[in-house]
């Protein structure tokens, strides 16, 4: 079992789930917000329902690759069924990839989610934040699992229900965007703080 921050198979059920929950709680949580426009309510309780949900099914633990994916598969899930029954969907979206429209949540960015040590930090991180925005909001949501989550290509087309080849599109794409629409002396210092070598690679 790949638990994406290994957690040990022995032990009660009991503390296995407080571990992957100390483990994957955070993610969840920023990703929650950034689905839900920052309602920390509603992002709160799909993650209680969706650790609820995990332990009813822990018998399935020992099947499940990764642990992490499957829980951001679950929370989305739960807040696109959340948003669907309050009417909290955003216009409908063609997925090109699978022949199909679905409704989708929005998918935002704050200043809060870098980081910058300068005295222009809020500043930069605001335009920073517009710059991802303005990204379409498929390409916003790979962007941020990629290289804020550090998730491979194959969770993430789990988790957002896609073929791992529209994934690397995605992302693709939203990186030359930002090329564009950022400074180069941006680029090298958000390359250092988040992205590794991506935008130069």
């Amino acid at each position: 079992m790949n638990v994406n921050s290994t957690a040990s198979s022995s032990g009660t059920p009991e503390a296995r789930l407080a571990q992957f929950m100390q483990q994957h709680y955070n993610l969840l949580y920023d990703y929650g917000l950034k689905l839900t426009r920052g309602d920390e309510e509603t992002t709160k309780d799909c993650i209680q329902e969706t650790f609820l949900a995990f332990w009813n099914r822990r018998h399935e633990w020992s099947t499940i690759e990764s642990i992490r994916a499957y829980l951001l598969v679950s929370l989305r899930h739960r807040l696109i069924d959340y948003q669907r029954r309050n009417k909290r969907f955003v216009p409908t979206i063609f997925w090109s990839d699978s022949e199909e429209s679905a409704l989708q949540p929005d998918f935002v960015f704050s200043p809060e989610d870098f980081l910058i040590e300068e005295t222009t930090r809020l500043h930069r991180s605001q335009q920073l934040a517009d710059a991802l925005n303005r990204l379409p909001r498929r390409q916003r949501e790979a962007v941020f699992l990629r290289y804020f989550q550090e998730l491979d290509y194959a969770d993430i087309a789990r988790i957002m229900d896609i073929r791992e080849r529209t994934v690397y599109n995605l992302v693709h794409e939203g990186l030359n965007t930002l090329r564009q629409q950022l400074p180069p002396e941006w680029l090298n210092r958000l390359a250092t703080l988040y992205l590794g070598s991506v935008f130069f690679g």
